[in-house]
Order: C-alpha cells, then sequence, then structure tokens
C-alpha cells in the first residue's frame, strides 16, 4: 500500500513525475490527509483505503484521527473534499510549477479533450512564492493553502476575461503544451511577459534594472524566459515586417496581435491576415495545415496513405499532380522494393497527365 502511493493518488503527470524525481515521501499524515481530501476518487474509496491504511499506522493518535474521518465521509452525503474532515492539515506537496506554465485542470469542471479544456497560467508565482508555501504549515496552514493559484484564460477556446481564476492543489494541474499555430499561446505569451516586467519592476529599482541582466529587470527591453520564442522575440523587438533569422531557420515579425515566427507561410499569413489552409482526410479523419510543405510532411509521414479535399478549390492542378506523384512513386517502390528510375518517373508523369 505504502510503496505505489505517489502512483495511485497524485493524478497530475507532471506532479508524480517531480515527486519521483526528488524521491520524496510522505509521512503518514499527509497520505491520510491527501486520500482523505481527494476530488478524484468516490467516498466508497477513500473509506475503504483509510480504514485498511489505519490497520497499519502505529501512532495511535494518527489511527484514532482517521478512524473518526472515516465515520465523516461515510456520514456525508457529499463526494470529494467538500466534507471537511478532521484531516485538514497542511501537506507541503513538492512541485516545479512556476511562473508562466500554461496548466490545465483534472478535476470537477475542468475537461481534458483539446479545445475543451479550461486553459489557465501561473502569473507571479516565483521561487520566492514557492518557498513562502514550503514553509506555511510552520504558520499555522491548512490543507487549503496548498493550493496554487491558475489564472483562468480559456474556456475550451472561449476567453473567460482578466479576474477568472482557481485556487488549484498542485496534484490536479499538469502542464499543457499548446500547438504551434494555437491562438490562445499569443495572448499566454503576452502575460507571461507583462507579469514578469511588473514583478521585476517591483524587485528592481530603476538604475538596477537599466544594470540588470538579460531577463533580470532591464528597463529597455521586456524579460523573457529564454525560449526559443523569447530570444527571437528580443532579437527582433519592433520588426513590423517580416525578417528571416538564418541562426534558427525562421522568419519573425511584430504584429498587433503579438509575436510571430515559424516557417514563411505561417508568418506571411499572420503579418497580412490573408493566410492559406489546406484540407485532407488521413485515416478516415479530416484534418488541414497552412501550408503546401506541411501538407507534403503530412503526405510523407502517413506513407502517401492521404487524401486531399478538394471539395474547397484550395489547391492547384500542379500541387495535385505532385500529390499523386509521390503516391504513384510509394506504391511502386512497395511493390518493385526499388527506386524508380528517371525512365521510369517520366513514364508515370506521362501517364498521369494524360
Amino acid at each position: 500500500m505504502k510503496n505505489d502511493f505517489i502512483d495511485r493518488f497524485i493524478p497530475s503527470r507532471d506532479t508524480r513525475a517531480y515527486l519521483h524525481s526528488i524521491h520524496h515521501e510522505f509521512t503518514d499524515l499527509e497520505k491520510a490527509t491527501i486520500v482523505a481530501n481527494h476530488r478524484m476518487i468516490s467516498n466508497a474509496e477513500k473509506v475503504k483505503w483509510l480504514t485498511a491504511f489505519a490497520d497499519e499506522v502505529a501512532d495511535e493518535v494518527l489511527k484514532s484521527r482517521i478512524l473518526n474521518t472515516v465515520s465523516e465521509i461515510e456520514a456525508s452525503e457529499w463526494e470529494g473534499n467538500d466534507c471537511i474532515t478532521e484531516l485538514f492539515d497542511f501537506v507541503y506537496i513538492p512541485h516545479d510549477f512556476r511562473h508562466g506554465d500554461i496548466v490545465r485542470g483534472l478535476c470537477h469542471d475542468f475537461r481534458t479533450e483539446p479545445y475543451q479544456e479550461t486553459v489557465g497560467i501561473l502569473l507571479n508565482y516565483f521561487d520566492e512564492d514557492y518557498e513562502c508555501y514550503r514553509n506555511r504549515g510552520s504558520r499555522g496552514g491548512d490543507y487549503s493553502d496548498v493550493q496554487v493559484c491558475v489564472d483562468i484564460k480559456f474556456d475550451g477556446v472561449a476567453y473567460q476575461g482578466e479576474f477568472h481564476h482557481k485556487h488549484i492543489n498542485p496534484i490536479y494541474i499538469e502542464r499543457l503544451k499548446l500547438q504551434e499555430d494555437d491562438e490562445r499561446q499569443v495572448y499566454l505569451d503576452y502575460l507571461r511577459n507583462v507579469y514578469i516586467r511588473k514583478h521585476y519592476d517591483k524587485k528592481y529599482s530603476p538604475d538596477q534594472r537599466q544594470n540588470a541582466p538579460a531577463g533580470h529587470g532591464n528597463a529597455q527591453k521586456p524579460e523573457y524566459a529564454d525560449g526559443p520564442q523569447d530570444v527571437l522575440e528580443q532579437k527582433y523587438l519592433g520588426n513590423c515586417l517580416p525578417v528571416y533569422d538564418p541562426e534558427s531557420g525562421n522568419w519573425c515579425v511584430q504584429t498587433g496581435h503579438g509575436f510571430e515566427y515559424g516557417p514563411l507561410d505561417y508568418v506571411a499569413a499572420e503579418f497580412s491576415g490573408a493566410g492559406l489552409i489546406y484540407h485532407f482526410r488521413r485515416n478516415g479523419q479530416e484534418d488541414h495545415v497552412h501550408g503546401f510543405e506541411a501538407v507534403l510532411a503530412c503526405l510523407l509521414d502517413a506513407e502517401g496513405n492521404l487524401e486531399p479535399v478538394t471539395d474547397y478549390g484550395e489547391y492547384s492542378q500542379q500541387e495535385l499532380d505532385m500529390i499523386e506523384g509521390i503516391k504513384r512513386a510509394y506504391a511502386f517502390v512497395r511493390q518493385r522494393r526499388r527506386p524508380m528510375t528517371l525512365e521510369e518517373l517520366q513514364a508515370a508523369q506521362d501517364g498521369g497527365n494524360q
């Protein structure tokens, strides 16, 4: 029962992995408190586990508290931790969530289907805030003080407003990586950078900010977390016309809705507001991308098993011919187990154009 506690009762992939990485072990009191207040298991499961656990506990005072809590849970009509029990002590749950982390919740009104889940971001939660949280138990904190504040920004793709936030136990949140073309990412990056500027503006005097190292209060440029987008944004801050960065191989531009970087077709679309779109079917499912090169990448990844959707007039005849040529080449190599010769390639092209 003791060895698998973290795997069984810590739902968050990230918190679970972090606890394992530091070889953390909860005390008996902490284990009982986590289970008694768990939001993702039923009251019947809590009663069963706590009753069995009480038999293993050597501390008679704790055993009595656990059994009292079992009685409270059995008498409650509510599931989850709406029933405040005798076991509501502060539990230090180590985690590595910090300012700027985009997260999703794993319980209650949080959903986890793509583009349907509630998306939030941690703001103003730095190492010093974590240290305050770590020591909260010594200052009379209870189990509610385990929670971190998550600013809920999107319910699916719907914007939730500036002041919508929830306090969530770190065992119920995990990081969410949005796709590169997800428009929500731009706004979340903007918030992260704005709030970190405010943080360092408070921490450093104007002279200190002027001379601080990059990312630590420099007043001339926004402070960034040194990810690939942050480095490029700092490098091309104020470039309102698309520019190619040879070091990263990306195009970059500052738009009115945020900094954009990536392949030329993507950046050109964000710059102009008039992008390309190509629909196709793969494995029976319709999907789309925003550039013909991306179509080719999907086609090659699917080893030729992709059908362009021509209903919307998105493909030129030249592009359709190229797709068919690739599919013919795949079929030939599968059958013959060798590459096509120049003559065979020409013959296949001539046959396809007839």
